[in-house]
């Protein structure tokens, strides 16, 4: 496989997911010294679902198959997004993801993120996960929030879906001219890139429709200087793809093929490529169906916003109640929804959930499985 280069990679990923050493160790210390597993703590994390409106008509996500006109109409104001955040909850928050749907389909959405990099003192990091379309909304507003990231001294992350090429695509997408168009959106992004010194990646979702063209998208990274995060395909409620189950979940000889593409992801060691540890127990959890052994950032002070006010522990919970008629601190410690958290997802659904992320609270949380994982395996 012809992998992207270590040096290559040590570029593409700077420094840009740690803190120094000594903050880094004393994080490690306090994250494995909580109780998170009986109570939650005040979330260092949020991603916030600013719409379920979407503008492609994937064959592996059903959002787009609801009504979107209902959607908008019950989506939070910016002002009521200002009233629900003022709660404490949200007093601690070092890293917020914007997420959908399509987050460019909201009007608004410079203002919210103006919102977010002012009302949060602690703020350290903004990321928007979008599907890169309409080009010209993309690239617009992702100028305006890089110059206020900048100015604000903020870190911002730009990830654009993309699971195959060409054609293959268009097939996944259910749109004409997508790759074309995203392609458009994502050269335009990497000329924005040199001037507000963002970072800049792809995400990629691994299903039966993708699995034999995952070398084409790490040959096409390398040439493109665009680091790809691969993530395994799920099926859930919140996807609105329980129909979609077919197009999503990799059976049979298939996964054989998806278990050594992993694998060789995670022979490219190096302490600034940390993902590879993801990969590689990704890997374990697929070929063993074997539980999962890396934190979630979720579990260890993360939470989730809806765009209609609902508040999630996490991406596989149950909506836990609307911060419209309740405080969001009242919602997050109810001894019902703790109950539920620690006996339905810490105990069961957390356990077979796969790890699609890395980040820098997980980093901490798991520092010294990751140095053994670097020592240990060849």
């Amino acid at each position: 496989m012809n992998l992207i280069s270590l040096s290559k990679w040590q570029r593409l990923l700077g420094s840009r997911t740690f803190l120094s050493p000594p903050l880094t160790l004393i994080n490690f210390l306090k994250s494995n010294l909580s109780d998170f597993p009986r109570k939650p703590p005040i979330p260092k994390a949020l991603c916030i679902y600013v719409t379920y409106r979407c503008n492609m008509r994937c064959a592996i996500c059903g959002i787009w198959k609801i009504d979107s006109k209902n959607i908008k109409d019950s989506e939070l104001s910016l002002e009521e997004f200002e009233s629900i955040l003022s709660d404490r909850l949200f007093s601690q928050l070092e890293f917020i993801n914007i997420n959908g749907g399509e987050p460019h389909l909201r009007e608004d959405l410079p203002l919210l993120a103006e919102l977010f990099i002012h009302k949060f003192k602690k703020l350290r990091t903004l990321t928007i996960n979008s599907n890169g379309l309409p080009p010209h909304k993309v690239l617009s507003n992702t100028e305006k929030i890089a110059l206020l990231c900048k100015k604000k001294k903020v870190r911002f992350s730009v990830s654009i879906s993309l699971h195959e090429l060409g054609t293959e695509f268009e097939r996944i997408a259910g749109i004409s001219g997508a790759f074309e168009k995203v392609n458009k959106t994502l050269q335009g992004l990497k000329e924005l890139q040199k001037k507000y010194n963002f970072y800049l990646s792809t995400n990629c979702v691994i299903t039966p429709l993708n699995l034999y063209g995952l070398k084409r998208m790490m040959s096409w990274a390398e040439r493109k200087l665009i680091p790809v995060n691969f993530t395994l395909g799920e099926v859930r409620e919140r996807f609105n793809n329980l129909e979609q189950e077919e197009n999503v979940r990799i059976e049979g000889k298939a996964k054989a093929y998806l278990i050594k593409f992993l694998k060789d992801l995670a022979q490219n060691k190096s302490l600034l490529n940390h993902h590879v540890f993801r990969y590689w127990e990704l890997a374990r959890m697929v070929e063993k169906n074997s539980e999962r052994n890396l934190a979630c950032h979720y579990a260890i002070g993360g939470v989730i916003l809806g765009s209609k006010g609902e508040l999630y522990y996490c991406k596989d919970s149950r909506s836990l109640g609307n911060c419209l008629l309740k405080p969001a601190h009242s919602i997050y410690l109810d001894q019902e929804n703790l109950r539920y958290r620690r006996e339905n997802l810490i105990r069961e659904k957390c356990k077979k959930c796969p790890p699609n992320t890395f980040n820098r609270f997980e980093f901490e949380k798991d520092l010294l499985k990751f140095l053994k994982f670097l020592v240990l395996r060849h």
